[in-house]
């Protein structure tokens, strides 16, 4: 009895703090906000056990739908995905401990605003399982354009956040990560809001005359997949210095966000497939975008490095060389990463890499271009930035129109 009320002190206390420090867009409105009478009868019924979990989990959609509860980048949920798809599994979505929180604001015991701020807060740290399948975003999915450089199922997508871009999931796509055993979207798909139009004109490519390329790392995606290089580096597979070709996916390591966002934009893209076949193709343009293109081949190598305008998204371009095989559809790696010698970093002895420092500078809060002969490289990896609608973020694509 002693530690239930210690408990349920402790729990107060918690949902106070979260009332004064979390923020939300307008506490003061948030205590304003006229919350429908039923809400705080469902948290009621659900303390009293006369309702089930899910239809209290239902009052708090509603709350993230009309923006009582502001959830500016919704979780990825696995717990409510993992339910949803097998109906026989018992899968607490809400912590036993919650009830008594919705008990007392059920009575007036927390204010409106603490037990809001309180339910944001363990909604974003992934304690109460939302199904993102009913999370709406302020635009339909069915007015959004994906890119054309691929193939996106919306009937799959769920909402995520609305930003410079808007930001989807695939439902259930999650990794656990081990840090914080908080379950984070293991990528995340762009579109295009139709009412920012104005803004993406400021940065878009599609009137403008001028003739550049992005080029896709897929080389690099198929070296970080299973039973790839990075399972050698880990010493989980001796003979992982050659990998197999796999479908693309847009993924973190492969640069797939700024992929996403610049063909959205406008630019055509290519492939390094495409460079290491015919490495003349560059020369059609006048300005060559590398994303986290890592692994290349000695073709590709020299066809980028003597090309008159690059500019070098992310730090860690060009590190290491690899060997295809196109009629095996695989790929080795011949020199760099620290192989086949340990002290062998470039695998080009390339002078203008930039991998370190930068390369681990995600959050990207004082990210800069500079120039190296006829080349420009970043500061810091940005796949992030592309989540934000930042003035950085815009900034950034407009020096990558008008450089």
């Amino acid at each position: 009895m002693v530690f239930q009320i210690h408990s349920s002190l402790v729990l107060i206390i918690i949902f106070s703090l979260i009332g004064s420090s979390v923020l939300v867009p307008n506490s003061s409105a948030q205590e304003e906000t006229q919350i429908p009478s039923w809400i705080k009868n469902v948290a009621g019924w659900w303390a009293s056990n006369e309702i089930s979990e899910k239809e209290f989990l239902g009052g708090l959609t509603y709350l993230i739908n009309n923006n009582i509860i502001f959830i500016p980048f919704i979780p990825c949920g696995l717990a409510a995905a993992t339910a949803d798809s097998d109906p026989t599994l018992d899968t607490k979505l809400v912590p036993d401990w919650v009830k008594n929180n919705a008990g007392w604001w059920a009575t007036d015991q927390i204010k409106d605003a603490d037990f809001l701020n309180g339910m944001q807060y363990l909604i974003n740290n992934d304690i109460l399982g939302i199904d993102n399948k009913k999370i709406k975003g302020q635009v339909s999915i069915d007015d959004v354009k994906f890119s054309p450089a691929w193939t996106v199922d919306k009937n799959k997508m769920v909402f995520v956040s609305s930003s410079f871009f808007e930001v989807y999931g695939l439902n259930g796509d999650c990794l656990v990560d081990p840090s914080d055993g908080i379950s984070k979207w293991r990528s995340n798909t762009l579109a295009l809001n139709p009412y920012k139009m104005d803004m993406y004109n400021e940065v878009a490519v599609w009137n403008d005359p001028q003739n550049a390329v992005v080029v896709y790392p897929y080389f690099t995606f198929a070296a970080y997949q299973p039973q790839g290089f990075y399972d050698y580096y880990r010493g989980e597979c001796d003979d992982c210095t050659t990998t197999k070709f796999v479908p693309p996916k847009s993924q973190y390591t492969s640069s797939g966000l700024g992929h996403q966002a610049l063909t959205l934009l406008g630019y055509p893209s290519i492939t390094d497939i495409e460079i290491d076949k015919n490495p003349d193709i560059l020369q059609q343009f006048d300005k060559v975008i590398m994303l986290h293109n890592e692994y290349v081949t000695r073709t590709m190598f020299d066809a980028i490095t003597s090309h008159p305008n690059v500019i070098y998204l992310y730090p860690n371009a060009l590190y290491a060389e690899i060997e295809v095989n196109y009629a095996d559809r695989t790929i080795t790696l011949i020199r760099g990463h620290n192989y086949p010698e340990f002290e062998i970093t470039n695998g080009f002895d390339w002078p203008f890499d930039n991998t370190h420092p930068y390369e681990y500078d995600s959050v990207c809060a004082d990210m800069e271009f500079y120039k190296i002969g006829g080349a420009w490289m970043t500061t810091c990896y940005p796949e992030i930035l592309f989540l934000t609608n930042t003035d950085l973020l815009l900034n950034v694509l407009k020096t990558i129109k008008d450089l």
